[in-house]
């Protein structure tokens, strides 16, 4: 049996899942106001965790420790075990500096949410949206974040994973002469 992170993977490979549950990302075209985009994102991945077999619970709260309250997009719970299998954040990212800090404290968040929830979590996955042509994040800096650790904003550690994989995933969408944004393609790439 393939393991969480192959499955999603092989879901997602191309966008017919997405295309065939939410056809307003890829065929109608998505107007870029307020948090839509967001919302449907955290909307796919809380479908695909539900296709995969879990119970997906959007922004699930990580048990409470010193610090922040972590609440990521979508957790996927476990029936049998009734533990968490997944962590989801999804995310707007157009390249700039503050972008990538974003992106960095949202895996400090990924991080914080699997010590929290015990090591539990076989998958983190931070996915990430962008409008046509924009710098890549620093992908070699979140693999060492995601296997060293790094501090959070508040100063405190945040130990590296060593028992989960990584999940970069980046939706790239175009803008088309109806001012609206469509789908092109999805990358990813996996940090064991």
């Amino acid at each position: 049996m393939a393991d969480l992170a192959s499955k999603i993977l092989n879901k997602l490979d191309s966008l017919t899942f997405i295309d065939n549950c939410y056809p307003a990302l890829t065929q109608w075209g998505v107007k870029d106001e307020d948090v839509l985009i967001h919302s449907l994102g955290c909307s796919v991945w809380n479908t695909l965790g539900h296709t995969l077999g879990y119970m997906a619970v959007v922004e699930a709260p990580a048990p409470m420790a010193a610090g922040n309250d972590i609440r990521s997009d979508s957790v996927w719970f476990d029936y049998d075990t009734q533990q968490p299998s997944a962590v989801v954040e999804f995310e707007r990212y157009q390249g700039s500096k503050s972008d990538k800090q974003k992106l960095e404290g949202k895996l400090l968040n990924l991080l914080e949410a699997y010590h929290r929830w015990n090591e539990q979590p076989s998958v983190l996955v931070l996915s990430f949206w962008s409008t046509d042509v924009v710098s890549a994040p620093d992908f070699d800096n979140l693999q060492r974040m995601f296997k060293q650790g790094a501090t959070n904003s508040k100063g405190v550690f945040i130990p590296g994973v060593q028992y989960a994989s990584l999940i970069l995933h980046r939706c790239l969408f175009s803008s088309r002469p109806d001012n609206k944004l469509y789908l092109e393609a999805s990358r990813f790439t996996e940090v064991k």
